[in-house]
């Protein structure tokens, strides 16, 4: 099934996704002001794709505006499946249906809920939605190499390294390297990792 113009009047037509200890259901305006404190946070924030330190409640909100309106990207909220709580967020972005390919976000930003497999069960629920329900089979991220326990995740569900941007990462006063991963299954059938 393919979406239409607008991902997320689509998704919210659907519940929930469900994976074995968590659901992804569409992000909310009221998920905005918890979302922003982990991004906020410098221990989170070290994670990322960009720096969000200085991210404020408005530039938040008109990113939330800009991603309602989005034909190319799916924002979830990640939930604890037994006490429903908000633990994190994750995303389908840059969803390219003519290539197959989109690329995935993710941050478990309860730190509470950190290495405890709610990361990976997101990550498996968020691909088999992909690849399933949207038919997209290629999904690509990145990931800085001192990330070892996204990278330990990455790996679990099956995503390949395919490339090494070295020293593109500029963190603490120091150059690092970024991984590319993906994930695709007419690629790797054959690969036992």
């Amino acid at each position: 099934m393919k979406i239409s113009k607008k991902p997320a009047e689509d998704i919210s037509h659907w519940k929930k996704l469900e994976g074995k200890r968590t659901l992804l259901r569409p992000l909310e305006r009221r998920d905005l002001r918890r979302s922003l404190l982990w991004l906020t946070d410098p221990i989170i924030n070290k994670y990322l794709s960009q720096n969000f330190k200085d991210l404020t409640e408005e530039q938040e909100e008109k990113w939330f505006s800009y991603i309602q309106d989005s034909e190319a990207d799916i924002v979830f909220a990640i939930l604890e499946k037994d006490s429903s709580d908000h633990i994190g967020n994750c995303s389908l972005n840059k969803i390219d249906h003519r290539n197959g390919k989109c690329e995935l976000g993710i941050v478990i930003g309860d730190k509470d809920h950190w290495n405890k497999g709610f990361g990976s069960d997101a990550v498996d629920t968020l691909v088999s939605f992909a690849v399933k329900d949207l038919e997209i089979p290629t999904i690509r991220l990145n990931v800085y190499v001192y990330n070892k326990r996204a990278i330990k995740v990455y790996k679990k569900c099956g995503f390949k390294l395919i490339k090494v941007l070295k020293k593109d990462h500029l963190y603490n006063g120091k150059y690092w390297d970024t991984l590319i991963m993906e994930y695709d299954p007419r690629l790797f059938q054959d690969d036992p990792q």
